[in-house]
């Protein structure tokens, strides 16, 4: 059923996009650990959005110059929507376009949310946010685990050793995070011919099974529908 959802979604993207006069392009997908890779090759440019890395919303983009020439890619630029089911407007299911198309809806309906994307920075920031949050709860736990259980010298010793490991491991984990961001995140760019980039933006998640991506480079924009 998926699948054929997929195809539904890619038809109604398909029939939209030649009825406007915007995308005569040809989208490609080729599997790669169980994961679709897509792809797009024009005018000697290749755009490569592979979701499997780190999920749906934080796709991996690659570009490949040879057209012969040399350009600026501006990631700013990338839009990202989410199809919507009509009329829907309950956070919680309105992207849940699969029961909408089950039940014979026209895929042609559906509506596109505008979806934020996250700036380098504020993605570090909310990484950061999230790692603190996180050691937060888990020492609550413990806490409450600890305070129940024998309270002798020994046993409080080795408690705090174990909990001043736990806050090394997650300032560790932290830091490994922020730096892959830092080091991988998409920013401009000049793509000179005959070379490839390669980074990866974030978007801010909905609860749904598919995002697309508008992604200009030199002039054209690149719309890919994914489905991970």
């Amino acid at each position: 059923m998926k699948k054929i959802i997929s195809l539904c979604l890619l038809i109604a993207y398909g029939c939209i996009s030649v009825m406007a006069g915007q995308d005569a392009k040809e989208y490609k997908t080729y599997v790669k650990d169980n994961h679709r890779v897509y792809y797009c090759t024009n005018q000697g440019i290749s755009l490569v959005v592979d979701p499997s890395p780190r999920g749906l919303f934080e796709p991996h983009i690659t570009i490949i110059n040879d057209s012969g020439h040399d350009f600026v890619f501006e990631p700013k630029e990338i839009r990202a929507y989410a199809y919507a089911a009509p009329g829907n407007t309950y956070k919680e299911t309105r992207y849940r376009v699969e029961r909408f198309l089950e039940n014979g809806g026209d895929a042609s309906l559906l509506e596109q949310d505008s979806l934020d994307i996250y700036t380098p920075e504020r993605y570090m920031r909310k990484t950061s946010s999230a790692f603190w949050w996180s050691n937060i709860l888990t020492e609550t736990i413990v806490a409450g685990v600890e305070a129940i259980g024998p309270q002798d010298a020994d046993t409080r010793y080795l408690n705090e050793i174990s909990r001043e490991k736990r806050i090394d491991e997650a300032s560790y984990d932290n830091k490994q995070e922020l730096k892959r961001i830092e080091e991988g995140y998409w920013r401009a760019n000049t793509i000179f011919d005959h070379s490839e980039h390669d980074g990866f933006i974030a978007v801010k998640p909905v609860k749904s099974s598919y995002l697309i991506l508008d992604i200009p480079v030199d002039g054209e924009t690149y719309r890919f529908v994914i489905n991970d």
